[in-house]
């Protein structure tokens, strides 16, 4: 469930069309809240987006089913709300060329992962407070997951609904209760890495993580901030 795998000509138009119109207004905001940003924070963005791209691009076996992890519970603590929605729509775009589900989704796989990317910064930031950095990542990673799973069910029902002579809800009941499992063990794996990852941050550059009483600026903006 990290994005969906839809070809062309499969979801009505509207639905889409109105999940491309959504996410390029809000690319449009993002876009407008880090315009003041250093070339040094859109490098590190572009780090971090090849990272997700590359996870992406792997296939985890679980069961009958693959796994693609989607990274975007750190990568929306590392790289803020605005910064990680970018991201994440790139990310969505190169995926249709790489044949990861239709061009016409793109706007929806960026919503999909975009609304999960979007919350994690401030989730990690509130269990900061309470918890070590690496379970703070880990739990905020597993909210990041459940807004994106949200997203995905959410798109996928209603497409269901749109298309006449689609199978019953029944049915489509019965195959959600036979993938929860899988979709909860993905969730693992995610939280997991986010788990090992954090682990090695706080070792290697703590500073890279936001702090629990307010987030600051990143890393490769500070030299600019202190002048």
């Amino acid at each position: 469930m990290s994005h969906l795998h839809i070809p062309d000509g499969v979801l009505p138009a509207w639905l889409w069309g109105g999940g491309l119109a959504f996410a390029l207004v809000a690319l449009w905001v993002s876009t407008r809240a880090t315009r003041n940003e250093s070339s040094r924070s859109v490098a590190w963005r572009g780090a971090l987006g090849g990272l997700v791209l590359a996870a992406m691009a792997v296939e985890l076996p679980l069961g009958p089913i693959e796994y693609h992890l989607s990274l975007v519970g750190p990568v929306g603590v590392l790289a803020g709300p605005a910064a990680a929605f970018q991201l994440v729509f790139v990310v969505s775009a190169i995926l249709a060329f790489a044949g990861h589900g239709g061009f016409t989704v793109v706007g929806l796989n960026a919503l999909v992962l975009g609304s999960g990317a979007v919350i994690a910064r401030p989730t990690y930031s509130r269990l900061r407070m309470r918890f070590a950095p690496a379970a703070a990542l880990a739990l905020a990673t597993g909210v990041s997951q459940g807004v994106s799973g949200l997203m995905w069910i959410a798109v996928v029902a209603v497409a269901l609904r749109a298309r006449p002579g689609a199978a019953g809800l029944g049915r489509v009941a019965l195959l959600g209760g036979l993938a929860l499992p899988l979709w909860l063990a993905g969730v693992l794996i995610e939280c997991a890495v986010a788990f090992g990852l954090a682990r090695f941050i706080a070792r290697v550059r703590p500073d890279l993580l936001p702090t629990a009483a307010g987030i600051g600026a990143l890393p490769a903006d500070r030299g600019s901030a202190s002048r």
